[in-house]
C-alpha cells in the first residue's frame, strides 16, 4: 500500500510541480497618460531547500508587499510562484526608470534583500518598456523575456 501512496504522490508532484498560481495584477492611483512609456521590472528567484532561509525570504516578500502602495510612480504589480517548486517572480510597471530605482533603493526592499539572500540560489533580473495604456505584459511574455536574459547570478 505504501507503495502505491508514494506513485501517487510522485505523480501529484509532477502534475503539479510545472504548475504556478500568480496573484491579479494590482493597479495603483499611477499610470497617467496611457501613451507615455513605462518600465516593468521582471525577477525570477529560485530558492534553496533551508526552510528558515525560505521562511525569511517570504518574510521580506510580504514586507516589500505591504509598502507598494506608498511607492512613488507604482503603476501596479503581480507575484507569482510554483505550487510545489522552488521558483518565484515577481512584476512590477512604474511611471520612470527613477521610480523604480528608488524603490530598489528603499528601506524596505533593503531589508527584504538582506533577510532573503540566503534563500537564493539564483536569481534574474530583466526591464523592459511599454506604453502605459498597453498594460502589464502577461506572465507568457514575462517568463519568455526571463528565459532570454542573463542578468543575474546562478
Amino acid at each position: 500500500m505504501a507503495t502505491k501512496r508514494g506513485l501517487a504522490a510522485t505523480l501529484l508532484a509532477a502534475l503539479v510541480g510545472g504548475c504556478a498560481i500568480a496573484t491579479p495584477f494590482r493597479s495603483t492611483a499611477g499610470g497617467g497618460d496611457g501613451g507615455a512609456p513605462a518600465v516593468v521590472a521582471l525577477t525570477e528567484a529560485t530558492l534553496g531547500p533551508d526552510s528558515a532561509a525560505r521562511s525569511a525570504f517570504w518574510e521580506g516578500v510580504w514586507a516589500v508587499e505591504r509598502t507598494l502602495k506608498d511607492q512613488p510612480g507604482l503603476i501596479g504589480y503581480s507575484v507569482r510562484r510554483e505550487l510545489l517548486g522552488n521558483r518565484t517572480w515577481t512584476m512590477t510597471m512604474w511611471e520612470t526608470e527613477a521610480d523604480l530605482d528608488r524603490f530598489v533603493l528603499s528601506p524596505a526592499h533593503r531589508a527584504a534583500m538582506a533577510s532573503g539572500r540566503a534563500a537564493l540560489t539564483g536569481t534574474r533580473f530583466a526591464r523592459l518598456e511599454r506604453r502605459r495604456g498597453d498594460g502589464p505584459p502577461s506572465w507568457a511574455e514575462a517568463l519568455d523575456v526571463l528565459g532570454r536574459t542573463r542578468e543575474g547570478y546562478r
